[in-house]
């Protein structure tokens, strides 16, 4: 509403454009109007005017005003008139004839608009009372129709009211006549009829309010059932004659009722031109209870009255003789004298508060409930007792919501000192020592409990003689936890009550604040600052000082920059002239920062300077200092910023910034150059390990925001990167980014140490869902694990979409030749290594293993983006699958549909042609395919066949391609073992010769590749303790077999597929003490005794 009426009242009564050109055209439209809505409109505030004609004669009209915030109008005038006369506004006068208006309709409040940054001026603006006209007269108001929106006045309901009335004022005289009526459903008038004619001093006073139930007094007043309401204040004649009837009643039952008063006093001894006294008095009593709820009819009782009487002098000054205020539990009786100098000579005050059944009493007051068992109040003071003052108010047993106190007392004493003269007695100074103390504080909440303490206190010393400044000598309040302290002086009307002095604070335990703040406080701080500060005028001149210690806010970013010892220096100065930033810093182990500057509405200056000991503190994976140094400078009331920054961060990354910025921050052109090296990448991910270098050249032209950003970001060619997980090292021939408002043009081209290139071209949005759509091609682009598998793959991926998670992922890949080779290992009985414990690891090695991919960490629960995939993976042959005696050929078509979270594959790569090598037999390839699970793991199955004597034999090579694993299976059924001794040589395993099961390992080996299912089955029908079989580099292979005689005696020997043997025996003899021999077929032998203890 405050918005409202100025605004109404700037297009109403247009002073300024005041002209004698009566002539009403339609430049009234394009220029007028245009002027108007454009400069009174604003952020939240669109205004918009229909129909407005006549601004430059004494009629002007106007079919509709509209206030629009972003979510629509929420004020409308429709048909306002002005009958108005613009020359006496030369005169000083304010005459209007008639001001009307069909209706105005003010739907609700407008919304809280975000306006940015607000910049206030930098000069201060001495404070200064508004200059009114000499004179208002205003012959007729009129609103057919005032429509409230039930936001509001938060009614619930939307309120509409009828307005008519006139106001007049000049010379000291003055009448109001206003009548406002609700049209709406609910009943209510209000009327006030007020005239007072100086040369008579005859004052006519008629007030009435009247509203049946609900109306919106009692609403808004939170009557208990909003009941029918009136009020009326009546009262007619000389003010040395005056009396005023109030009456106030719910229901048609008088509530409060009385009579002001006012008589005059004459000194009969006095000239008859001489003015005399007048007598006031009042004297109102009723029962409130009705008003208010029944918790409080405790407090108001049956009957609450309030009397007054005293007398006022025509020469200024008077005496109040008596003044008392009464309800059940509220006693309050006083009365004070006022010289004409306006102060006083006398005053006595008394007051009890307490029920009369000594129950607590429910205070009808404050937004929570607030109880209190008893309360005292004493103050008084006498110039013919001397000139000592004293005053004291103690309260016990107070309890509100959650926080209960024992006892407090305010008190305060001290003198005041009058200085006579032959006229007058002024007063000459006032002195006051004032404390409160409280004791037995306790709240439910234990942050407020432990930041206060149970016994807060506040005490001061103050001074003031009349035309000197007040002085604060001290003033000082205390908790458990801080203690914080003032001393100075305030200053007159006329310096805006500028405070010049010192104020203090000092934190030795800043945990005690950590609950009632919610962050993990600690340390300790002191801060002072002296000098002066107007809260009218806005100016001041400050030094302040800050330290701290050991400090600790729980945010580890901040933490890492403010702990050890702080210190914070701020000189700042604000004037008529402007504001002036003296060298100021702030210092901490950590951080060095400094700045000044000054700044004028038509020049500014500031400088900034700082130094960050290692970026890591702010919680990124980075290393090394970072420095700054920024200035900005303008030389306009309306021109922009010119600003330049520069930034030298770790391994010798740059950035500058250069350009302007508007004052109110909305608008930019600015430039942005640097440079990075791409190994900074590595120290925040392991995936990729990249070298060279990245430069930037980027530019914001327009609001701050990334719509407003253009330009490059690019990699220098001849950059490395390196994916070790998908065996990749790429070198950069190009990659650049090409930024465009809210998107980048990426085009990416690199060649691949395997052979082959890849390349990525589209747009990637930078805002909102982060819209996709790319295009990645592989070139031939090689792909190798050494140990399982060497391709290389053409084709062409698309990415469109979200990046946010609607993105699909789709194309067509073809496979060149594919080599997969099924590694072959020992196969020795010991099994798996077992999972190891690190205990103590230095923070490389544990870096080391997590870029292994030996560390498991738990995701937490979180989830990362899904894409949908539709990617098609040709081979039409020349997949070859070798090793084990495997020598496979495979082609066929894969398509991957699904989605990354869930891949569903289709189809498989089958068998075209295959065979088995096993000890000179050459077993064919019956069928054959390898196929994809939902983790893009290869899933290899491949089943040779072959029939003897008396055997049909399956040899099925099944599981993930870097891991299969080999069964055997018979008709007739048979052991693996059997198996093989009937495959390998037609005769069983117990005809076996020595020689044979050595070939027969050689077998095995050659077949499993790994683990120990078929030896251990082999050594358990031996009846064996160890069997080993082994392949050399050389493709030679080996046996071994150890048995133990007896407990202490152990024997093994070995026989390779050549035929050479070595036998080994060990005796224990004792515990520490062993004996060994050995002795092989070329006629070498050994003898040795061996000590061993274990530590």
């Amino acid at each position: 509403m405050k918005r409202v009426l100025p605004l109404t009242a700037g297009l109403l009564l247009p002073v300024a454009l005041i002209a004698q050109d009566t002539e009403n055209t339609d430049r009234d439209r394009s220029m007028i109007v245009g002027f108007l809505e454009d400069n009174l409109s604003g952020a939240g505030r669109d205004i918009r005017i229909e129909g407005f004609k006549g601004l430059l004669s004494s009629t002007a009209t106007m079919e509709e005003l509209t206030i629009a915030d972003e979510t629509g109008v929420w004020f409308t005038l429709r048909n306002a008139e002005l009958d108005w006369s613009r020359t006496a506004l030369l005169a000083g006068r304010v005459e209007v004839t008639r001001i009307a208006a069909e209706e105005i309709l003010f739907e609700r409040l407008p919304e809280t608009t975000d306006e940015g940054i607000d910049v206030p001026d930098p000069e201060a603006t001495p404070f200064a009372l508004p200059d009114l006209p000499v004179s208002i007269d205003i012959g007729a108001i009129e609103a057919e129709r005032v429509r409230l929106g039930a936001p509001v006045l938060k009614l619930g309901e939307a309120v509409e009211l009828s307005l008519t009335g006139s106001a007049k004022l000049a010379d000291g005289s003055g009448e109001t006549n206003l009548q406002i009526e609700r049209i709406d459903s609910k009943e209510g008038q209000f009327a006030v009829v007020v005239s007072y004619d100086n040369d008579s001093d005859v004052l006519d006073l008629d007030i009435s309010l009247n509203e049946g139930a609900g109306g919106l007094i009692s609403t808004l007043g939170n009557l208990p059932g909003s009941p029918p309401l009136s009020l009326t204040a009546q009262g007619a004649g000389p003010l040395v004659d005056f009396t005023a009837d109030i009456a106030l009643a719910t229901h048609g039952e008088d509530r409060l009722t009385g009579q002001i008063a006012l008589r005059a006093d004459p000194d009969p001894d006095a000239p008859a031109d001489t003015a005399a006294p007048r007598r006031f008095s009042a004297d109102l009593s009723g029962d409130l209870t009705p008003l208010f709820s029944a918790d409080y009819a405790q407090f108001f009782g049956p009957s609450s009255t309030l009397t007054a009487a005293g007398v006022s002098y025509p020469e200024g000054g008077f005496e109040l003789d008596r003044f008392a205020l009464s309800t059940r539990t509220l006693s309050l009786v006083g009365s004070t004298t006022i010289g004409a100098d306006g102060w006083p000579s006398a005053f006595s005050v008394s007051g009890t508060l307490e029920s009369p059944d000594d129950r607590p009493v429910l205070l009808p007051f404050g937004e929570s409930r607030s109880m209190v068992q008893q309360a005292d109040i004493v103050a008084k003071y006498d110039v013919t007792r001397g000139q000592s003052w004293s005053a004291n108010i103690d309260v016990s047993d107070y309890a509100q919501d959650g926080l209960t106190i024992a006892s407090a007392r305010i008190g305060a004493q001290g003198t005041i000192t009058q200085q006579s003269t032959a006229t007058s007695t002024a007063l000459g100074a006032i002195k006051a020592r004032f404390g409160l103390t409280v004791q037995g504080l306790a709240s439910d909440d234990p942050a407020l409990q432990a930041s206060i303490g149970d016994a807060p206190a506040l005490t001061g010393e103050v001074y003031w003689r009349e035309g000197e400044p007040f002085l604060i000598q001290s003033l000082e309040a205390r908790t458990d936890a801080t203690r914080a302290s003032a001393s100075g002086q305030i200053n007159g009307f006329d310096t805006g009550f500028e405070f010049t002095g010192t104020l203090g604070l000092d934190t030795p335990d800043l945990s005690r604040f950590a609950a009632l703040s919610g962050l993990d406080l600690a340390g300790a701080t002191s801060a002072t600052a002296k000098g002066s500060i107007s809260p009218l005028n806005g100016t001041f001149d400050i030094e302040a000082e800050a330290t701290g210690t050991d400090l600790r806010t729980g945010i580890e970013q901040l933490d890492a920059l403010i702990g050890g010892s702080s210190d914070i220096r701020l000189s700042a100065k604000r004037d008529e002239t402007g504001m002036t930033l003296r060298p100021s810093t702030l210092k901490t182990a950590a951080l060095d920062v400094s700045a000044n500057g000054a700044l004028k509405t038509d020049t500014g200056a500031l400088n900034l300077t700082a130094r960050l000991d290692d970026v890591s503190r702010l919680g990124v994976a980075l290393s090394g200092p970072l420095t700054l140094e920024a200035e900005m400078a303008h030389s306009g009331a309306d021109s922009p910023w010119n600003t330049r920054a520069v930034m030298n961060g770790p391994g010798g990354s740059t950035a500058t910034l250069s350009g302007t910025l508007a004052q109110d921050m909305a608008q930019a052109d600015l430039d942005l150059t640097g440079s990075a090296p791409l190994g900074l990448s590595n120290r925040l991910t392991s995936a990729a390990l990249t070298q060279g270098t990245s430069t930037f050249n980027l530019g914001i032209n327009g609001p701050l925001a990334l719509s407003s950003v253009s330009g490059q970001v690019q990699v220098t060619p001849g950059g490395r990167i390196v994916i070790s997980s998908a065996g990749l090292a790429l070198t950069v021939n190009r990659a650049v980014a090409t930024l465009n408002g809210e998107q980048a043009q990426l085009d990416f081209d690199a060649s691949a140490d395997t052979g082959g290139s890849i390349t990525a071209s589209g747009q990637v949005g930078l805002s909102g869902a982060l819209p996709v759509d790319l295009t990645v091609g592989l070139n031939t682009l090689g792909l190798s694990d050494p140990q399982l598998y060497e391709t290389s793959i053409d084709g062409d991926l698309s990415i469109a979409g979200s990046l946010t998670g609607a993105a699909n992922i789709s194309g067509a890949l073809t496979l060149g030749e594919t080599n997969i080779t099924i590694a072959s290992a020992g196969l020795g009985s010991g099994g798996d290594i077992p999972d190891i414990l690190h205990r103590g690891a230095a923070s490389g090695v544990t870096q080391t293993r997590d870029r292994a991919g030996l560390i498991q960490t738990d995701s937490g629960g979180g989830s990362s983006a899904v894409y949908g995939l539709d990617v098609t993976v040709a081979a039409p042959n020349q997949i070859f699958v070798r090793g084990r005696g495997l020598d496979a050929e495979l082609g066929g078509r894969i398509r991957v549909r699904g989605t990354t979270a869930d891949v569903i594959p289709v189809g498989q790569f089958s068998l075209i042609r295959g065979r088995l090598s096993l000890l000179g037999k050459r077993i064919t390839m019956e069928e054959g395919s390898i196929t994809l699970q939902g983790e893009l793991d290869p899933i290899l199955y491949l089943v040779a066949e072959t029939e003897t004597d008396t055997l049909t034999v399956q040899l099925i090579t099944e599981g993930p391609l870097s891991a299969p694993e080999l069964t055997l299976s018979s008709s007739p059924e048979l052991p693996d073992d059997e198996i093989l001794a009937q495959l390998l040589f037609g005769k069983d395993l117990s005809e076996m010769s020595a020689l044979q099961a050595a070939q027969m390992a050689d077998a095995v080996a050659t077949l499993a590749g790994g683990g120990s299912g078929l030896v251990g089955s082999i050594r358990d029908s031996f009846g064996l303790d160890d069997l080993d079989l082994q392949t050399t580099e050389e493709g030679a292979s080996s046996l071994k077999v150890g048995k133990y005689i007896s407990d202490s005696l152990y024997t093994d020997v070995s026989i390779d597929n050549e035929g050479k043997s070595e036998i080994n025996l060990n005796f224990d003899a004792t515990d520490n003490i062993t004996l060994k021999g050995s002795a092989s077929s070329d006629g070498d032998t050994g003898v040795g005794v061996f000590f061993e203890r274990d530590y």
